[in-house]
This record gives C-alpha cells, sequence and structure tokens, in this order.
C-alpha cells in the first residue's frame, strides 16, 4: 500500500509519488500486453479480446493523468499520496469492469471506480465548484447505481433464481414465462438506465457538464476518456451477450437515447464559453455516436467500430485536454476566449489543437472521420439509416463550435502570455497529435493489428 511509505515523504515532496504510481500503472500494462485469455473469479471475470482492448485504453489514459496532474497540483498545493491511489484504485475498478462477465461484477466494478471518481471531482476542496462537483456526482451517481441495482432484482424475479453470469442469462432470458415478461422489460430498462448515467448519454448527463468543469482538468480528461471507455466495454458485454435475445425490448430505447445524444450534445456545446464544458457536451455527443456501435453489438464488426472509437477519442481528447491544462494559471484560463492569439505565441501548440478539433469535427482525412465513417457505416448495414442521418447532421453542427475554437487561436489577437510547455505536456501532446495523424492514414491497419495482438 501507498499510505506507510507517505511517512517518509515530506509535504513538499509528495509529488515522488507520480513516478511510483507510474510505474505501477506500466506494469498493469505489461501484464495486459502479454495476459492470455481464459477466465478468473468463478466465471465472474473474463480476458478476451474485448477487456485487453478497453484496457489498454484504460491503461494509458491514467498514464497520461498522471504526467499531467503535476502542474495542476502544484498550481493547488495539493500534491498527497492519496491522489495517487484514488487514481490507481479507480484504474483497478475499470480494468475489471473491462473483464466482468457476471451481473454482480460489472455493479461491484463500476462501485470500485465510482467512488474513487467522486472523491477524485470533488478534490480541489478549496474551490467551492470543485465540492458542488463532488456531490453533485455522488448524489446521482448513487442513485444510478440503485437504479442499476432494482433492474437487476427484477431480473432474478422474473428467471426464478439467482442466475447472475452474462453468458448464462442471455440463455435463460428469452425463455422466461410470458407472464414475468414485465419484469423482464423493466429489468433491462433499468440496467439501461444506469449504464447510461455511466457514459454521460442524455438525458441521463446531468452531472457531466458540472463534474467536468469542477473537477480538476487531469480528473476530467480520466473521466472523458477512461470512464466512459470501461463503461462501453461493459456496455457492450451486457447488451451484446446477457441481452442479445432481447434486443426487441431495448434497440428502440437506446435509439433515443443515442439521438438525444447527438442531438442535445452538439447544440447544447455551441453556447458554452468555457472551454471544460464545450469539451463536456462534445464528449455526450461523442457517447451517442458510439452508442450506434453497441446497437450493431452483435456483431464483431460493431464491437470493433466501438473499440476504434473510443481509442482514437482518447489521443484526441487528452490531447486537448492537456493544452487546456497548460493555459491554465493557478485554475483559471478556461475560457475560449483565453486561446486567443495562441498560434502567434505558441504556433506547436496551436498547430496540436487545430488537429484535435478537426479531428474531433469529423473533417477528412483526419482520424475521426475514419471513425466515424467506419462507425457509421456499420451502423447503416444494421438498418440504423435514421440515426445515421442524424449523427451526420450533428456532426456537421459540431463543426461550429470545434472551429470557434480555431477561430479564437488563429484570427484573434489577445489573451494572457502563455509559458513554453514542459516536457510531459509536450510529450503527450505530440504523441497525441501523432497518433491521430497517422491514424488518419493507416486506420485500417490499427484495426488489424489490434486484432492479430487479441485486442479486439
Amino acid at each position: 500500500m501507498l499510505w506507510p511509505g507517505d511517512l517518509f515523504f515530506a509535504k513538499g515532496e509528495k509529488h515522488k509519488w507520480a513516478p511510483v504510481a507510474f510505474l505501477a500503472l506500466a506494469l498493469s500494462g505489461a501484464l495486459i500486453w502479454l495476459g492470455k485469455p481464459g477466465e478468473g473469479f468463478n466465471g465472474m471475470y473474463r480476458v478476451d479480446g474485448l477487456a485487453r482492448g478497453f484496457q489498454a485504453i484504460v491503461i494509458l489514459s491514467a498514464l497520461s493523468v498522471v504526467a499531467l496532474s503535476q502542474r495542476t497540483l502544484n498550481a493547488l498545493r495539493e500534491q498527497t499520496v492519496e491522489y495517487y491511489a484514488l487514481i490507481l484504485f479507480a484504474t483497478a475498478g475499470m480494468l475489471f469492469l473491462c473483464g466482468a462477465s457476471d451481473i454482480v461484477s460489472v455493479y461491484f466494478a463500476v462501485e470500485l471506480m465510482a467512488l474513487c471518481f467522486y472523491i477524485l471531482a470533488g478534490y480541489s476542496r478549496s474551490q467551492n465548484r470543485g465540492v458542488e462537483a463532488g456531490l453533485k456526482y455522488y448524489l446521482l451517481g448513487a442513485f444510478s447505481s440503485a437504479i442499476f441495482i432494482y433492474g437487476v432484482s427484477l431480473l432474478f424475479m422474473a428467471t426464478g433464481g439467482l442466475v447472475t453470469n452474462l453468458a448464462e442469462l442471455g440463455q435463460k432470458l428469452p425463455l422466461v414465462p410470458h407472464s414475468n415478461s414485465l419484469l423482464v422489460f423493466g429489468g433491462v430498462l433499468f440496467i439501461l438506465v444506469g449504464m447510461c448515467f455511466k457514459v454521460s448519454a442524455a438525458p441521463f448527463h446531468q452531472w457531466s457538464p458540472d463534474v467536468y468543469d469542477g473537477a480538476p482538468t487531469p480528473i476530467t480528461a480520466f473521466l472523458a476518456t477512461a470512464s466512459k471507455a470501461a463503461a462501453l466495454a461493459a456496455f457492450l458485454r451486457i447488451f451484446g451477450t446477457a441481452f442479445h435475445g432481447l434486443m426487441d425490448l431495448w434497440s428502440l430505447p437506446l435509439q433515443f437515447v443515442a439521438a438525444a445524444s447527438m442531438i442535445l450534445g452538439n447544440v447544447a456545446a455551441i453556447r458554452q464559453q468555457s472551454m471544460k464544458r464545450m469539451l463536456a457536451y462534445s464528449g455526450i455527443a461523442h457517447a451517442g455516436y458510439m452508442l450506434m456501435g453497441v446497437l450493431s453489438a452483435d456483431t464483431a464488426l460493431g464491437t470493433q467500430a466501438v473499440w476504434l472509437y473510443a481509442f482514437i477519442y482518447l489521443f484526441m481528447s487528452t490531447g486537448a485536454f492537456a493544452i487546456v491544462i497548460h493555459i491554465q494559471k493557478g485554475g483559471q484560463g478556461e475560457r475560449i476566449d483565453d486561446f486567443r492569439g495562441l498560434a502567434k505565441k505558441r504556433p506547436g501548440l496551436a498547430f496540436a489543437m487545430l488537429i484535435f478539433m478537426f479531428s474531433m469535427a469529423g473533417i477528412p482525412p483526419l482520424a475521426g472521420f475514419f471513425t466515424k465513417f467506419y462507425l457509421f457505416n456499420i451502423a447503416v448495414q444494421n438498418g440504423l439509416v435514421g440515426l445515421v442521418v442524424i449523427a451526420v447532421l450533428t456532426s456537421a453542427v459540431s463543426a461550429f463550435y470545434y472551429l470557434w475554437v480555431i477561430r479564437q487561436m488563429y484570427f484573434h489577437e489577445g489573451g494572457a502570455e502563455v509559458e513554453a510547455p514542459g516536457f510531459a505536456t509536450s510529450l503527450i501532446v505530440t504523441i497525441a497529435c501523432a497518433v491521430t495523424l497517422l491514424a488518419t492514414c493507416f486506420g485500417p491497419m490499427l484495426l488489424d493489428w489490434a486484432g492479430r495482438i487479441g485486442w479486439i
């Protein structure tokens, strides 16, 4: 454990725990890379391509968050060992969630992840909005967990026994007597609501803008990428395995959620002046796009499309948040107007942000366009033509607020001076920008490579 060792570090040297956390995450990543398919915990945990692929996203996100946190923690004077311990515990919960193959293990993994994020979201104790973010996330998260577990209890009643394994549920639920069909429908619907909260999909997104805005920016990046990826892995496993034979019950509600997320997220983002709130609503819209892949989860291509989208989104989002963290000064500098004239002050950072914004908007030929095209193509093959039309139209709307950031950087002057980025920021932004550009050319090869190493 980290706490006993904390006794040997002075208050001003707590940052030394960052390399320890980084090493622990790197070792976890190596174990994922070298791991073999199999099961554990009496069938409650499964290592397969889906688990390893999304676990890789979680580890990469956690590594970048530890590296990016130093600037923020120093500004807030909040370097503590508990911060790194919570990141590691949250990562453990997400890694377990990616491979959870039992409804009970899904619930416990979600709670381990969420309990850490409740504290991390309110980590800025000296700022009212930080405390508000943590409290809102805790209250709404507890409510969503209660809804999820209530849905599980309804399925218990419907099946007439404690069937919790997802594969067994997938076999038993279609055979439930007609007299219990209402219980099955209620259980599936409540679980759907609980999972939609975890991916911040509309209309269960209310926590997202306030938490993204109030949490320390590295934690915001962690929530936007790792938490969403782990929840999507659970989404794919639950609805692609346990509820595979009940698609007529949840397909239409999930289509409504996906459409609402794309419309609300993109329209609401236009009015935002805060960069973090804009990225929060953007994340809601991207969750809607990825849920289209969940609707195609009965095919391997649907799962691959969601993974590819989440993988590229990790780099686009982390790169953008890394630049936001660098622009901040003592917790300030989060408004879009603060990016005025960045192209003249720091042309490298401005170019990287341009790549991230263009890619998020889905402008060809960048990686964001390729992932959207791949996802939309699979959705059309599965008969989701109406949803794809909404996705294309809302993607066009999203270009407005992404281009607004670019306009501030390249066509306006002013704003505070921006110092040269440090090593960690430069490295993360460079890697994120390089992957975004390379995936533009080698997207199909990336999928093929991930399949060969057993990631998906």
